[in-house]
């Protein structure tokens, strides 16, 4: 046919193919695409929430402070003074404490404000490079490990343009997630080496990468993942010394692990993070819930993320199709996984490192990493094997065809279509914090109250003092934000001065739950959904409301009058200090249709108002 290039076209072009993946400089290529897909990020400025809120602290601590409290969100300490000028609302938990102990991404991200602290792209710069050297790092640990240095190529090809990987570099607040990935990959690159070299000072080095990992963030003790896999499938000798090789790195982990505790890190309280120590059975639901989806985000979508976006019912389709999908794509692996060793420990440590990574509510691709480095080094074997016809192949011609078409599939997805989408994606992250930061476009005194009658993500309002210092704008007295927007709401006057709320749906409701009876499967996606994840970050289901509670902030009265049938408030008698038309009052409503605020005409005594919620 014409067009077709003859055979020895196709086996040249195979074969230069092959040439360039096993390149012995090619980790030096893997690191150039990741930098020069992430290069875009250097215009993002901080217009990422995160950002915002670290900038704002950072341009005044000092090293001790920036070291032990850069990572601090919510604590026991601070928090009523938060829920009373509004950052947090009223209904949170105030022995609630998300207290993450990072030292060393706190340390890079302090240097940064001390050499340029005006300079939002050569900070991005630095996640940038960091990027690049985990890029480095999988790349050296997929050729050290792998037989076939083609596959190895194209694993880490994969693993550098995933755009899941490269979202960790839009946000400065994410390098953590990048330095643990580095220095946790690195360990398992030094115990390689000590285990296959017999080189000791390599268990040193390798000792010495899981510390600085598991100082960069939380998510090293995934590190014990790979090297768990690694005595189970790569290592040689009897079974008491491969598993005794694990030694040193479990006294490591668990001494880092009760420093850890007993100086009071972690989340407690918080519904946006579990607990596993103090939270078993929520966090053991947590995984048979998201490990599927998880995985399904890492091979297939470009972002586990996408389920936070879905209703109810659409969540459980999603689950549902991704043990299908994700099973189906097992048993592809089934003859690689049976005669590849290195396959079965890319598996096993993929499988062990996407538990933690559960902990998080909802999980992002920014947290696959770890997971990631199981995952293309996986996917770059199968696709290899499969296009060159390596001796594990299956001759059955179900598994050939099929086989043949999912690598394909896996090609345009990772290698083409992804990459191109995230550079779409980037540019509208902060669209949402921003709308919905965006009280009000009239100039308001710094004496006077913003009162939010239905905040479409109460959640996002604890960057709210940084986007507005960013902005040059002064901040209210006070924001109260009455009830979230997630469903129609009724607002009834008693008297001059008090209102009773009423949202259709009560507060607190989990991000698993139908948003009203006609609401299970449609809308199958909207972003109002996504935003009930962030306001669990106040108030986790274990520490409920009880019925006449009474939350008191500055001018303003909460009592929890009436609850629903799971036990949540629905409807809450607010109280202000002054008559609700005094001019120190600002009432503003959201608006789904306008995706904006508008100003909110109060009701009379007596009367009552519907808001609408999203539906």
């Amino acid at each position: 046919m014409i067009g077709t290039n003859p055979p020895e076209a196709r086996t040249k072009s195979s074969a230069r193919l092959a040439a360039f993946l096993a390149n012995r400089h090619f980790p030096l290529i893997a690191m150039a695409i990741g930098v020069v897909l992430s290069l875009p990020t250097l215009w993002t400025g901080w217009g990422y929430s995160d950002d915002a809120l670290q900038r704002i602290f950072l341009l005044s601590a000092d090293l001790p402070q920036a070291l032990t409290k850069l990572f601090l969100f919510l604590d026991p300490t601070v928090n009523h003074a938060l829920m009373d000028s509004g950052v947090f609302p009223w209904w949170t938990f105030e022995n609630a404490r998300v207290f993450f102990f990072r030292p060393l991404s706190a340390l890079s991200l302090w240097l940064d404000y001390q050499l340029w602290p005006n300079s939002a792209a050569l900070m991005h710069l630095h996640s940038i490079l960091w990027y690049g050297a985990v890029c480095i790092v999988t790349a050296l640990l997929y050729r050290r490990l792998s037989r076939n240095p083609t596959s190895a190529g194209l694993s880490a090809i994969l693993f550098a343009v995933s755009i899941a990987h490269v979202g960790c570099v839009i946000s400065l607040a994410a390098r953590n997630l990048l330095m643990t990935a580095f220095f946790g990959l690195l360990a398992i690159y030094y115990h390689d080496r000590w285990r296959r070299d017999k080189w000791l000072p390599s268990l040193y080095l390798a000792l010495f990468s899981l510390v600085l990992s598991l100082l960069s963030a939380e998510m090293g003790v995934s590190t014990a993942a790979y090297l768990l896999a690694y005595a189970l499938f790569l290592d040689r000798g009897p079974w008491h010394k491969r598993l005794g090789s694990l030694l040193p790195y479990l006294l490591v982990i668990l001494g880092w692990w009760s420093w850890y505790q007993i100086n009071g890190y972690g989340a407690w309280g918080s519904g946006f993070y579990y607990n596993p120590v103090r939270e078993p059975l929520e966090y053991l639901i947590a995984i048979v819930e998201r490990v599927p989806m998880l995985l399904l985000g890492q091979w297939v979508t470009p972002d586990p993320v996408t389920y936070a976006v879905l209703s109810t019912g659409a969540k459980f389709l999603y689950w549902l199709i991704g043990l299908i999908v994700l099973a189906g794509i097992g048993v592809l692996l089934t003859p690689l996984l049976r005669r590849d060793r290195t396959a079965r420990f890319l598996a096993c440590g993929m499988l062990i490192a996407v538990i933690p990574i559960c902990a998080v509510s909802p999980p992002s691709g920014r947290h696959l990493l770890f997971t990631g480095f199981g995952a293309f080094g996986l996917m770059g074997h199968f696709i290899i094997g499969r296009l060159y016809r390596h001796e594990w192949c299956s001759p059955r011609r179900v598994w050939q065809a099929t086989a043949l078409a999912v690598s394909l599939i896996f090609l345009g997805l990772h290698a083409l279509l992804y990459p191109v989408l995230g550079t779409v994606v980037r540019q509208s992250l902060d669209t949402y914090s921003i709308a919905i930061t965006d009280l009000t476009a009239e100039p308001v005194g710094e004496s006077q109250d913003i009162v939010v009658v239905n905040a479409p993500s109460p959640g996002l309002f604890i960057y709210l003092p940084a986007i507005w210092d960013l902005r040059d704008r002064p901040l209210p007295a006070h924001v109260r934000i009455l009830a979230p927007a997630y469903a129609d709401t009724s607002i009834t006057r008693l008297d001059a001065s008090t209102l009773l709320v009423r949202p259709e749906s009560g507060y607190l409701q989990s991000p698993d739950a139908i948003m009203g009876n006609d609401h299970l499967f449609f809308p199958f996606y909207d972003p109002s959904y996504a935003f009930l994840y962030g306001d669990k970050l106040f108030r986790g289901d274990s520490h409920p409301m009880l019925l006449g509670q009474r939350v008191e902030l500055a001018g303003f009265l909460a009592e929890v009058v009436a609850l629903t049938e799971d036990g949540r408030p629905q409807e809450v008698r607010m109280q202000f200090a002054h008559q609700l038309e005094d001019e120190q009052l600002v009432w503003i409503m959201w608006d789904w249709s306008s995706y904006q605020y508008r100003p909110f005409p109060l009701p009379g005594i007596g009367e009552t108002v519907q808001v609408a919620g999203p539906f």
